[in-house]
């Protein structure tokens, strides 16, 4: 795509990968532009009480699932380097995420903090949490759904390597992989998810509210969190007209699903978009699309 951008066979591209992203910021010849995108890498922890495929401590099946003590659950969290993700493994075309959606959309919170990245914190975590050497555990992801996913997913699995855990990471096809981590195949698992609405009850009413098929709710739930108070405030806010307070309702219930690390979110992904140097002026869209009409000729 970049040779033929460069040789005038087109003069637009969107969606650029982050590898090609690398070589166009060093040519002249090429102008970019640089978007947010909705989509925001999620690490999900299994926290059912028996797994598909147990953990392993020195070599052997523990019948426990350790993804279930919120101590483990903070120590992976701890164990990712968010800004190495973006700076080394996605060439810079990123941000750190602390929730499933910006903090700008409709009931995303202000109030959550930079995760922070602390390898030590997290073994001593580990070892509180009856984990001194840490354990074994198949980590899924998809490797052909968003930009850097599966470096993403190998990148991870180093990191917590660092903190004294062996997740074998496993980059599937999404052809593959959704099927399996729909039927609760999966231990843990990352996959790509965009808030498409702008709001917070399509993203947290499908990921983290108890699995209700009765209410439509918890549809994208499949590693059994379940928190009632999160319940209670998604379903309040789903039936509260007034703005403010339906914000609020929703707010509270990014941060208890954040701070209950119910999903763990890593990076927010960003979308390029090229043109022939001093040819177009893109306007860059959060929504990833590209609209002809909105295209304007630079000179």
């Amino acid at each position: 795509r970049i040779a033929a951008l460069k040789s005038g066979q087109v003069d637009l591209v969107n969606y650029v990968p982050a590898t090609d992203y690398a070589s166009m910021q060093k040519d002249k010849s090429v102008d970019t532009f640089v978007a947010d995108s909705v989509y925001i890498l999620n690490v999900t922890p299994n926290v059912k009480e028996t797994l598909p495929k147990p953990a392993k401590v020195d070599g052997k099946e523990i019948a426990a699932n350790p993804l279930r003590d919120p101590k483990v659950r903070e120590a992976m969290d701890l164990a990712i380097d968010r800004k190495t993700l973006v700076r080394v493994v996605l060439e810079g075309l990123g941000k750190p995420a602390n929730q499933l959606m910006p903090s700008n959309f409709f009931g995303g919170s202000t109030k959550l903090a930079e995760r922070p990245y602390d390898v030590n914190k997290a073994k001593k975590l580990l070892a509180d949490a009856g984990y001194p050497k840490g354990f074994e555990l198949d980590f899924h992801c998809t490797n052909n759904r968003l930009p850097g996913d599966s470096a993403v997913c190998e990148a991870l699995s180093q990191m917590w390597a660092r903190a004294g855990l062996k997740i074998n990471a496993n980059a599937l096809n999404g052809t593959v992989f959704f099927p399996a981590q729909q039927k609760g195949e999966y231990s843990m698992w990352m996959s790509g998810w965009g808030t498409l609405t702008g709001e917070a009850s399509y993203t947290y009413g499908s990921l983290v509210h108890t699995a209700d098929p009765a209410l439509g709710l918890g549809a994208f739930n499949k590693q059994g969190y379940s928190n009632a108070e999160v319940d209670k405030l998604l379903q309040e806010g789903s039936k509260t007209m007034d703005d403010p307070k339906r914000r609020a309702l929703f707010e509270k219930v990014t941060e208890l699903s954040m701070n209950d690390r119910a999903l763990i979110p890593t990076v927010q992904l960003q979308t390029i978009w090229a043109a022939k140097k001093d040819m177009l002026t893109i306007p860059v869209r959060m929504d990833q699309e590209t609209l002809a009409y909105e295209i304007k000729p630079k000179r």
